[in-house]
């Protein structure tokens, strides 16, 4: 039977990054993954220190961002002003495309060790010594899962501590305009509808709208002229030209609970999926691989996959992964689903940070 120290699954942002820590710290590693898809050009909202510690971790810096300097956040008509005068030296955030990302982070990878079929059934038997691929005769000390495609076939289910599948979906799209973005994000909460206005240059921006429920299909026809009318209703953009395809996808909450006698985790977006309104889902995950850089660089560590390392990397996400959860899904309540109590209460908060400076340093200061 063959030997590896870990078994890496899946094929995206978060498995290339974590592939390139193990290559760094010459881990022995291979990697299973589902076939590549063609996927649509996306853009991501980047906290500051990420960019600084993969500088530091690769000595390398990441390029092509267009950095947040500024963030408007709407309420029906109430406002919060963020503004780079509170982040200094850090802009609030960077936007980051798909592609880039995904180039930058599969630097110097090789090929996939096994592509399997969309159909073929997979058998993962755990130990205490061990974890063991039968159908492929390999043995690891740990499984770091990156796709929840994977989760169905560990023969020891991985609960989901919550979940939640939102009667909502949400649509992203590509789109120009004549005005001057200026390095302003904005976000609108209203109507039941929560809509992101995300820069990456200074006429272009890509967006996400999400709380949009049955009968919502109008917004989303191919041509976007619904799109645009609705972007243009809710901001102070006088011209907006779509350029890309609009993508729809459903929204759904879950986390899984980790279980520290079998040598796995669940990272990315295997390991949970929280609702896109907070543009916090891409750094959970990055969080989850900066944690496990300072476990796997530890030259103390022997065995990654020892039940008390797995608690360890799990106690350290835990507070991140409730915070976002929690936040994302109480907002969701209040502002999409009308509770008109939630709602009430979040626009007093909105006007005392809005005339407060110490707060917006409090609430910046933890965003990046």
């Amino acid at each position: 039977m063959d030997q590896t120290n870990i078994l890496v699954l899946g094929n995206n942002l978060i498995s290339n990054l974590l592939r390139r820590i193990l290559i760094k710290n010459k881990i022995d590693y291979l990697n299973f993954a589902y076939p590549a898809q063609e996927t649509e050009r996306r853009f991501f909202a980047i906290k500051p220190t990420f960019l600084k510690w993969y500088s530091e971790c690769f000595n390398e810096d990441l390029h092509n961002h267009y950095a947040i300097k500024h963030i408007q956040i709407f309420v029906d008509n109430e406002e919060l002003n963020l503004r780079d005068s509170i982040t200094k030296p850090f802009p609030l955030f960077n936007i980051m495309s798909s592609d880039y990302l995904f180039k930058s982070f599969s630097k110097d990878l090789n090929d996939i060790d096994k592509v399997i079929k969309s159909d073929e059934d997979l058998e993962f038997v755990f130990d205490n010594e061990k974890v063991s691929l039968k159908n492929y005769q390999i043995s690891s000390k740990l499984i770091i899962n990156t796709d929840f495609r994977f989760n169905k076939f560990f023969n020891i289910k991985p609960d989901r501590e919550e979940k939640k599948e939102y009667d909502e979906f949400a649509v992203t799209a590509i789109f120009k305009t004549d005005n001057n973005l200026e390095n302003r994000a904005v976000q609108y909460f209203r109507g039941g509808k929560i809509l992101a206005i995300l820069p990456f240059s200074d006429h272009e921006f890509s967006i996400v709208l999400s709380g949009l429920k049955k009968g919502d299909e109008l917004l989303v026809d191919d041509a976007g002229d619904q799109l645009i009318n609705f972007i243009k209703k809710q901001t102070a953009l006088a011209s907006v030209e779509l350029l890309s395809k609009i993508n729809r996808f459903p929204l759904t909450l879950y986390k899984i609970k980790h279980d520290a006698k079998i040598r796995s985790l669940f990272i990315g977006d295997a390991g949970h999926k929280v609702h896109p309104l907070a543009g916090q889902g891409l750094n959970l995950g990055l969080g989850d691989i900066q944690m496990l850089e300072n476990l796997i660089s530890d030259k103390r560590i022997i065995d990654l996959g020892q039940e008390n390392n797995i608690k360890k990397y799990v106690i350290s996400r835990s507070v991140d992964e409730s915070l976002v959860m929690n936040l994302t899904d109480r907002l969701d309540e209040a502002l999409v689903n009308n509770n008109d109590v939630f709602s009430n209460l979040f626009k007093y908060p909105i006007k005392l940070i809005e005339n407060s400076e110490l707060l917006k340093k409090s609430i910046v200061r933890k965003m990046i």
